[in-house]
C-alpha cells in the first residue's frame, strides 16, 4: 500500500475530477434536447468536445514544460469550474459548442498533468497495480457522478453545481501536495504510417475504440430516456442508471479481460469482448419494447465487452513497439484514439437523425463491433502473435496515460 498513499493525492484529484465528468455526461445530451436541439447538433457539441481534448493533448507537454503539473492542471480545472457554472448561464446549443471544446482542452490538460505526473512517481514495477487502482477509482467515479442528477432537470442549476464543485475540490490535492513535479521527456512522434506498420490491429482497435464508445455513450442518455420510460424515473435519473449500468460492465470486465490477454493472442481477446458487445448492441435495438431491467442487463454487456478493450489493444501495440519508442507508439495512438471520438458522435448523431427510433444508435455499434471481430480475425490469419518473450504484462489504462508510455516496464 505504500505506492497508493505516495500518490494518494493524485488518484484523489482524478476521482473528484471524473465525478463532475460522469454529471457532464448525462447533462450535455439531455440538456441539449430539452433545449430542442437535433441529433445532429448534439453531434456537433460531442464532437467538438472531442477536438477540444485533441488540442489539449497535442499542446498539453508544451504547456507543462513552460509552467508546470500544478500550475498547468490548476489553471484548467479553474477553466473547467467556470465553463460548467456558464453551461447553466448559457442555455444555448451555440454557446454549448464553444464551452464544450474549451472543456475538452481543460480536461486533456488535467489528465496530461496528472497522469505524466503519476508514472514518474511510481516504480516501474510498481506502475501496473498503481495504474489498476487509478483506474478503478476514475470508473468508479464515473459511475457515481450522474446520481449527483439524480430527479433534476437537465437544465436544473443543481447540477452545474455539483460539476464545478468536484473540478474545483480536485485543486485541493494537487495544490496541497509536498511532492515534486516530474520532468517532462522529449519524444518525437512516429508518423501513422510507421504506428501502423508497427501493430495494424492496435491501431483498428484504438481508432474503432473512439468511434463506438464515443459515439455511443455521447447518445446514451437519451437512448435511456426511451428504452427505459417504463421505470417511470425522470430522464436525468433514467441516464444515471444507463450510465452506470454500462460503466459497471466495463469495470467488471477489465481486470478478467486484460489478465487472459496476456495468456491468448490479445486480438482474439478484442474480438470476443467486441463480439459480445456487438451482440448485445443487437438486442438493444429493440430496447423501446424490452422490459427495463433487460435492457439494464443488456448495457452491462455492451460496458463489459466494449468499455475495457481499448487497454488489450494497448498492450497488443507494446508487445510489437522496439524499446525506446513506447512513448512515441503512445503518443500516435492517443491521436488515432481521439480521432474516432471526433467521428463517433458526428456518425451517431447523424444516424439517430435519419433513422428515428431509439435502434439506430446501437445499430451503429453492432455494426462497428462486428466489424471489429473481423478485423482483428482477418489480422490473426495475416501475422502471428508476438514471440511470448517479447509480450509484456497487460496494464489497465486510459488513453492519456497510455499516451505518456507509461503503461510497460520497459519505458523509463
Amino acid at each position: 500500500m505504500a505506492d497508493y498513499r505516495n500518490v494518494w493525492v493524485l488518484i484523489a484529484a482524478v476521482t473528484l475530477l471524473q465525478l463532475g465528468g460522469g454529471i457532464l455526461g448525462v447533462l450535455t445530451p439531455l440538456g441539449l434536447s430539452e433545449m430542442g436541439a437535433g441529433t445532429v447538433s448534439i453531434g456537433i457539441v460531442g464532437a467538438l468536445n472531442s477536438i477540444g481534448f485533441m488540442i489539449g493533448a497535442r499542446y498539453s507537454a508544451d504547456a507543462i514544460r513552460i509552467f508546470g503539473n500544478i500550475r498547468v492542471y490548476s489553471a484548467a480545472a479553474a477553466l473547467a469550474a467556470v465553463s460548467i457554472l456558464s453551461m447553466h448561464l448559457l442555455l444555448d446549443a451555440w454557446a454549448w459548442s464553444v464551452i464544450r471544446l474549451v472543456q475538452g482542452i481543460a480536461l486533456a490538460f488535467m489528465f496530461s498533468s496528472i497522469e505524466a505526473w503519476l508514472g514518474a512517481a511510481v516504480p516501474a514495477e510498481k506502475r501496473g497495480g498503481v495504474s489498476g487502482f487509478y483506474h478503478l477509482m476514475a470508473k468508479v467515479a464515473l459511475i457515481i457522478g450522474p446520481f449527483f442528477a439524480l430527479g433534476m432537470s437537465a437544465i436544473d442549476n443543481r447540477p452545474y453545481m455539483w460539476g464545478a464543485i468536484f473540478m474545483a475540490l480536485s485543486l485541493l490535492p494537487v495544490c496541497l501536495t509536498r511532492r515534486g513535479e516530474p520532468p517532462i521527456p522529449d519524444t518525437e512522434p512516429l508518423s501513422l504510417k510507421q504506428l501502423y506498420e508497427l501493430a495494424p490491429s492496435g491501431v483498428i482497435a484504438a481508432f474503432l475504440a473512439g468511434v463506438i464508445n464515443t459515439g455511443t455513450l455521447a447518445f446514451l442518455p437519451i437512448y435511456a430516456v426511451s428504452a427505459l420510460s417504463d421505470l417511470s424515473m425522470s430522464a436525468t435519473s433514467l441516464a444515471a442508471i444507463a450510465a452506470a449500468a454500462a460503466w459497471g460492465g466495463g469495470l467488471l470486465s477489465q481486470w478478467p479481460a486484460g489478465k487472459i490477454s496476456d495468456r491468448f493472442d490479445r486480438r482474439l481477446v478484442i474480438a470476443i469482448m467486441t463480439g459480445a458487445a456487438g451482440i448485445a448492441s443487437t438486442v438493444l435495438l429493440l430496447g423501446p419494447i424490452l422490459p427495463g431491467a433487460i435492457v439494464l442487463c443488456l448495457l452491462a454487456l455492451w460496458g463489459a465487452g466494449t468499455l475495457s478493450f481499448y487497454g488489450v489493444a494497448v498492450a497488443h501495440i507494446i508487445d510489437w513497439c522496439p524499446q525506446g519508442k513506447i512513448a512515441q507508439a503512445m503518443a500516435g495512438i492517443l491521436f488515432v484514439w481521439a480521432f474516432g471520438s471526433v467521428l463517433g458522435p458526428l456518425i451517431a448523431g447523424a444516424l439517430v437523425q435519419l433513422l428515428p427510433g431509439s435502434g439506430a444508435l446501437f445499430g451503429m455499434a453492432a455494426v462497428l463491433s462486428f466489424v471489429m471481430v473481423i478485423a482483428m480475425m482477418w489480422r490473426r490469419t495475416a501475422r502471428n502473435e508476438p514471440p511470448e518473450a517479447a509480450q509484456e504484462p497487460w496494464n489497465p489504462t486510459t488513453p492519456l496515460l497510455a499516451a505518456k508510455g507509461e503503461v510497460d516496464p520497459r519505458s523509463d
